[in-house]
């Protein structure tokens, strides 16, 4: 099964339910698989490179994540969490899962050059006159505790509303928030000395 490769987020138009796109998906319906991936594939990209920091990691794991989707189509519960936070919820765990073992690789010196190297591919915005200010913020969000860096990354890469950001860190809303509170503090004191 082949999934389109960088979707853009919101280009299906359709009108129909997640859930019943996820419904369709269980009966074997592969065009309601494109139709999720059309809707929410550029989110979960953009998530994932955020939280990764790689362009080919973060393709692995939305693939992945789809490919869950398909597979696990059935056991996809609405009156339990949206279809969102179903997609984002994996993504989360399998980019925690690919940080780990790349850092686990890295470790006993099986890291590839990708991994360990940055990319050296032109980026047009660090041509501008806030690369600068954007490498500071990227080292800072980088830099904040695993939880702390997920909150922030769900919310703003991800554009999850504070309630389903808090479903797929599998955290009441409250503890989101203030999750988010602290973040937000670290990175005003890291940034605005």
């Amino acid at each position: 099964m082949d999934l389109p490769v960088h979707p853009v987020l919101g280009s299906d138009r359709s009108g129909a339910p997640d859930a019943a796109i996820v419904r369709r998906m269980a009966a074997g319906d592969q065009g309601a698989l494109r139709q999720l991936v059309s809707r929410h594939g550029g989110g979960l990209q953009g998530f994932c490179l955020r939280f990764l920091g790689n362009a080919a990691d973060a393709e692995e794991v939305v693939q992945d994540v789809f490919f869950r989707a398909w597979r696990f189509a059935d056991r996809y519960r609405p009156e339990t969490a949206t279809v969102a936070t179903w997609l984002y919820g994996m993504a989360v765990n399998r980019c925690i899962d690919r940080k780990r073992s790349r850092a686990l690789r890295a470790f006993v010196g099986l890291g590839t050059r990708e991994d360990t190297a940055p990319s050296e591919a032109p980026d047009p915005l660090r041509q501008t006159e806030g690369r600068d200010a954007l490498e500071k913020t990227r080292a800072a969000i980088a830099d904040l505790p695993d939880r702390q860096r997920l909150a922030i990354l769900l919310g703003a890469a991800g554009g999850l509303d504070n309630a389903s950001a808090a479903d797929a860190m599998g955290i009441r809303l409250g503890a989101y928030e203030q999750l988010l509170v602290r973040a937000r503090r670290t990175l005003r004191t890291q940034l605005d000395p």
